[in-house]
């Protein structure tokens, strides 16, 4: 690492858009909400898959949250969607084979299909022990925090976002050489980060649901 051109960057790990088929933010605001949001950028995060999302004047990192058969796996920087409903290890072996970015996700939200990474046979990049969308948040972050002591790995944060609203609720501090996806990547690999945040309100909980409601009316 550069010590002279070390920056730090604030990045949410963990967005969904309209791409996913229970978010509402339209990709093409994204510049607009990161900088109204003061982040320097976020990771994509589409469940289950990965549409192409080409957004000028700001750090989008194009990602995929899948639903392997161990529970749900970000994986960032990927060209092409990692197989659904594999196993858990084997996916983060193909991901590193691909000069991508694993991350597990809220490992201990009881609402949302999550990996126990004490249980892996093979270690992700980095744990995400803050998860703004996670309901039991305190107890959720302090079990997360745990377990990435005990195995040694870098910690992030993201939002969980799935409306505009709440993009930046959680985050990630970055000592990055550059803006560069690959050095934001090698940043996190060697534990270069600091997951910042808080629960999202109950209010945009709320504002999120009556999108779903009528969504579906």
């Amino acid at each position: 690492m550069n010590l002279a051109t070390c920056m730090k960057l604030k990045i949410d790990f963990h967005v969904h858009t309209r791409f996913s088929y229970d978010a509402h933010t339209r990709p093409e605001l994204l510049p607009e909400i990161i900088s109204k949001r003061g982040l320097d950028g976020v990771a994509l995060a589409e469940h289950d898959s990965l549409p192409k999302v080409e957004v000028e004047d700001a750090l989008v990192i194009p990602g995929t949250e899948i639903s392997t058969a161990d529970g749900h796996l970000i994986v960032l920087g990927v060209s092409h969607q990692i197989g659904r409903g594999s196993p858990a290890n084997e996916a983060i072996i193909e991901v590193r084979r691909l000069g991508g970015l694993t991350v597990v996700p809220h490992p201990y939200d009881y609402f949302s299909p999550s990996i126990d990474p004490a249980k892996l046979g093979v270690k992700p990049d980095a744990i995400e022990t803050i998860n703004a969308s996670v309901i039991f948040f305190e107890k959720a972050k302090h079990r997360a925090e745990r377990i990435a002591q005990e195995l040694g790995l870098p910690r992030v944060g993201g939002s969980d976002s799935h409306i505009p609203e709440t993009v930046g609720d959680a985050y990630t501090i970055v000592d990055s050489d550059s803006r560069a996806i690959e050095d934001v990547f090698l940043a996190v690999k060697e534990g270069r980060t600091k997951p910042c945040g808080k629960a999202t309100s109950l209010w945009n909980r709320l504002r999120k649901s009556t999108l779903d409601i009528k969504r579906k009316m």
